[in-house]
Formats: C-alpha cells, structure tokens, sequence
C-alpha cells in the first residue's frame, strides 16, 4: 500500500470518529429530555459541582443554558464588561466598570496619548511624540523659537517671538553695536566702546567741552561752546572778579574784594582821601604826608633820615650822627709754606693786634646796637 492510500485511509477513520462522536451526543441529549439546541459545552459548564463554579461568572436555568452575571459578557461570562465609553483599542478592564489604560494611554476613558517624557511644549496624537506648538523647538520642545531675524550668536530668547541682545549688541534683532554702560554723548563701531560726540570728552563723553576762551578756573559749561561763571566771576570769558558789593571807586583780584583807587579809603572806597591836600603842612622837616582813612587816622607821616615823630618834628642827633659805612673785610689769601713758618715767630705779635681789633669790634657793635633799638 501505497503511503497516499494510507493518509487517505486514517482520513477516512477520523471523518467517520467525529460523525460517531456527533451522534452519541445527540442520543444523551434526546434520552435525558434535553434541549437540543443549547451547545454541549454549556450543558457540561452547568453540570460541573458547585465547588467548580466558585470562580464562575454566570447561573445556568431550568434548561441547562448559561446565564452571566451583571458586568460579564463571553461564551462562558469569563469576560468582564470595561466601563462605558472605554477606548476599547486602548484601554481594558479586569473587573466590570474598570478602564485600565494600556501603555502610552491616559485619561479617564484611555483616549489621550502620552507625549514622549520631557515634552514641555508639544502635544501627541500617539504615544511618546512630541510635536511643538507654534514657537517651540528641539527634541522635547524647549527650546523658543526667537523673532524672526534675530541674529543667532548675538541674541537670544526666553519665550517664542523675543530678541534679547547680548552684552555688546543692541536694536531690534541685535545686529548694531551698543555703547559702554554709562556712555552719555558717545556712538560705538564695535561693542561697548563711547566714541564721543563733538563738543564733549570724558571716559563717558559726560563732560561738554566750553568755549575756547573760557577761564578754565572760573568757568565752566553744561553744553558745548558755553561759558557759565561761578559764583563771584563775571564776563563773557569769566576772568573778572565781583567786588565787595556796595564798592564804590575800588576794584577786585579775587571776588568780595574792594581794592580803593589812588585818593580814596574806606571800607567800600567812599571816602575821599584828601586829608594832605587839606592841610599841606602836617608833616614837618620836608616829611611826605600820606592821606589814610578815618579809621586809620587820617594821615601817616613818611619822615626823612634823622627824624622822627608823628609829624616829623623830633630831630634825632644821634641818628644823624652814627650812621657809619659798613665795615669790609678783605678775603683770606693762601701763603707759602715757607711764609708760614716765619710767621710762628711773630705769634705774639698778631696776639696782640688781634686784642685791639676785638676791642674796637666791640666798640663798633655799641655803636650800632643804639640805632636799632631806637
């Protein structure tokens, strides 16, 4: 026998085992007042002891059929029935009324997806993406999408549509340069220099330069080309001092001053000097009259040699008389040796002659002490 004849022989023996199988069935079914139309295995699911059935989902009726509890469903109410509207692709249930979420699903009803972790900006239309919102950027959306135009090494964003400059750059999308913190009247060709304005100098560029002829010391400007004085200084230059206020023929060398013209006195130069010209022969012996102030005594005397007095009028003989030309000393002369070794032997004599010079020295030095104290 041939090996086809043999796999058509036990096909033949399998056919004719299920129909057999098929018929038993049946008879038990009809003997023991059965329906016939309920399946086999649900009789056999309600013919199991109730020891078998603790598990169970479901109560057989008075025909042997199936019945599930509440919240079960399937052949044999094996499977439970997930909370209503439950995604039935991604969500699940182990118990009636549940919604368990399957991996990369959330929500109540599992029908949100779960972005890719990290994701700050972006949503998802399935698990673990992470797709920006308008103005995001990068793997996981954190990154702002800067103004459009912004340079990208010298500015920067915090949130999507900015420009931020960095230090050294400035205008709306941070391609011009910026000035020095401080920089008051200066530009710059790169970053942070204050290249000054004319008119002003200084680190800063804070400080106006005045006009060319104004006093440097009393003058000064808050612009260019000024010259404001300072307190006490006046014209157009700053170099003239105010006099004491009320000064009346007096001028100034520094401001508040009252510096009287020839023939005036006073303390605003209002009194007229003319005391000498009054009385001519105030001062005796050919002295020269001074007129003063008031307050000074109205004149002063400038007396000649030899006289004294308010007036001039003491003659002073003495004075006239012990007024001598000063005295010259020649410069020392050097000498030989030889010259000096004749000299030791006329010691005694130069002694001497030392002794009266000394005491007409002295004489001389009394003479003059008199003239000084007087």
């Amino acid at each position: 026998m041939t090996s086809d004849q043999m796999r058509f022989l036990l096909l033949i023996c399998s056919l004719i085992s299920t129909i057999e199988a098929f018929r038993r069935n049946f008879d038990l079914a009809r003997q023991s007042g059965g329906n016939t139309n309920i399946p086999l295995w649900k009789q056999r699911a309600c013919e199991k002891t109730q020891k078998y059935k603790a598990n169970s989902h479901y109560t057989c009726d008075e025909k042997g059929d199936v019945k599930c509890l509440p919240g079960w469903q399937g052949d044999l109410c094996q499977v439970p029935m997930c909370k209503r509207s439950c995604d039935p692709m991604n969500g699940y249930c182990q118990r009636p009324g549940e919604c368990r979420c399957r991996i990369g699903y959330t929500g109540e009803l599992c029908d949100k997806c779960i972005p890719l972790p990290g994701c700050q900006h972006g949503d998802c239309t399935k698990p673990f993406e992470c797709l920006c919102k308008p103005g995001w950027d990068g793997l996981f959306c954190t990154e702002p999408s800067c103004r459009s135009g912004c340079h990208s090494t010298r500015g920067y964003c915090e949130a999507p549509g900015e420009c931020r400059c960095r230090i050294g750059w400035a205008g709306r999308t941070c391609s011009e340069c910026s000035t020095m913190p401080g920089c008051q009247h200066g530009t710059c060709n790169k970053p942070l220099e204050c290249n000054c304005l004319p008119g002003y100098t200084g680190l800063l560029c804070q400080t106006p330069l005045c006009a060319s002829d104004c006093n440097k010391q009393h003058g000064y400007c808050r612009k260019p080309g000024e010259c404001r004085c300072k307190v006490g200084w006046t014209g157009t230059q700053c170099d003239k001092c105010f006099p004491y206020p009320g000064c009346v023929h007096g001028d100034c060398d520094a401001p508040w001053e009252c510096n009287c013209h020839p023939g005036w006195g006073g303390m605003l130069c209002d009194e007229k000097l003319n005391y000498c010209v009054e009385h001519p022969e105030t001062c005796e012996n050919e002295g020269k009259c001074i007129s003063l102030s008031r307050e000074d005594g109205s004149y002063r005397c400038q007396c000649r040699q030899g006289y004294l007095g308010q007036n001039c009028e003491i003659r002073d003989e003495f004075l006239l008389t012990s007024v001598m030309p000063p005295r010259i000393t020649p410069p020392p002369t050097d000498t030989d040796d030889d010259e000096d070794d004749d000299d030791d032997d006329d010691e005694d004599d130069d002694g001497e002659y030392e002794e009266e010079e000394d005491e007409d020295d002295e004489e001389d030095d009394s003479d003059q002490i008199i003239p000084n104290i007087i």
